[in-house]
């Protein structure tokens, strides 16, 4: 017997950069590569959001986005965002789709801290795409060591990571987009990263952030006193599923004890802040399915162990899915089935909100 229930989305992928074929300016999957492209980043004064869009390999990129929003919809995602877009032709090529008719899943778009420009920017005022806001980008990434830490690394005495921008830099950064009442999203994983995000929305907003509801991407590496100020703040947090499991090795070499909180998602519910979920495709699987076991269970497929302790079901579910933005139709009611059979739930059908 299927089931309907609210549709799943994705508020933190790179679907329409890897639709139309733009490649990444690195090999993501080598921590090595990785790890010098942040570091030769850094050196130039900039961030990973600032840099030139990659060129597109896709002739036709109305007919390509569409496939990866087709691809999206099979898997039961009703809306995506977009998390930092970096080439407007993209937008155009979304624009010329939905000039044509509705779209297979609806699209909402960060744009890229680089490719931001206020005279371009403007709320379309249609449900099915429309640009939402900016994406900032903090420090680097746990696996290659460039995530900004409070205190240095267990496997790398006097390394910190790198921090991108620190407070002051990022609020004046931010100041104008927030002014004009643009969502704000920035890329901060480690605790040292995440503090200075914290203390930029609080230079920006001054104690009204709760309102604007700013975002922080990511926020692996938490501290108690972190997530405390998160709660006071307002401020919603962005998580991913799957980097609890592919970060495990990393985070127990990287971390040692501090892992006591970092990628503990229970304790960002427990202190009532705000939480969205997204996968950080290509990153990590766009199936929401896969995404909604990891979190209720602490692994991947009853084999691979996750760092998070598992969170209930409604919890999971509540921060995956948008009842507002349509619903997704499964083949069985997640309800009653065993946390680890999730992933295995086949997708009926979709049905975004139009109207």
């Amino acid at each position: 017997m299927t089931w309907e229930g609210p549709g799943f989305v994705d508020h933190h992928t790179h679907l329409l950069r890897v639709s139309v074929g733009a490649k990444g300016a690195c090999d993501y999957s080598n921590p090595a590569e990785l790890a010098a492209y942040h570091h030769a980043i850094f050196d130039d004064g900039s961030t990973p959001m600032d840099q030139p869009p990659e060129p597109a390999t896709a002739d036709d990129l109305p007919a390509a986005i569409e496939a990866g929003l087709a691809k999206a919809a099979a898997l039961g995602l009703v809306e995506i965002t977009e998390a930092g877009m970096t080439d407007w032709a993209h937008f155009e090529a979304l624009t010329t789709l939905r000039q044509r008719g509705p779209l297979p899943t609806r699209v909402r778009i960060l744009v890229a801290s680089g490719a931001a420009d206020l005279k371009r920017m403007d709320h379309t005022g249609d449900e099915w795409v429309d640009i939402i806001g900016v994406k900032f980008y903090a420090d680097g990434w746990l696996g290659p060591r460039t995530c900004a830490l409070r205190h240095a690394f267990d496997d790398r005495p006097g390394e910190q990571g790198l921090l991108f921008l620190d407070s002051s830099h990022l609020a004046a950064r931010i100041e104008p987009y927030a002014e004009e009442r643009w969502t704000v999203a920035t890329h901060a994983i480690g605790d040292r990263a995440i503090e200075a995000v914290l203390d930029a929305y609080d230079m920006v907003y001054a104690g009204a952030a709760r309102a604007e509801a700013p975002r922080i991407e990511h926020a692996q590496v938490l501290h108690p006193d972190l997530v405390a100020r998160m709660a006071d703040m307002g401020v919603v947090i962005c998580l991913q599923p799957g980097f609890a499991v592919t970060d495990a090795e990393a985070g127990w070499e990287a971390l040692g004890d501090r892992m006591a909180s970092a990628y503990r998602w229970q304790l960002l519910f427990d202190a009532g802040v705000r939480v969205i979920a997204g996968s950080d495709y290509p990153i990590e699987t766009l199936d929401p399915l896969v995404g909604l076991a990891e979190l209720v269970t602490g692994g991947r497929n009853g084999k691979d162990k996750a760092v998070a302790k598992p969170i209930g079901f409604d919890d999971a579910l509540a921060i995956m899915t948008d009842t507002w933005c349509g619903a997704t139709i499964l083949s069985d009611d997640p309800h009653t089935l065993d946390p680890a059979q999730l992933a295995d739930l086949e997708v009926v059908g979709t049905h975004p909100r139009a109207t």
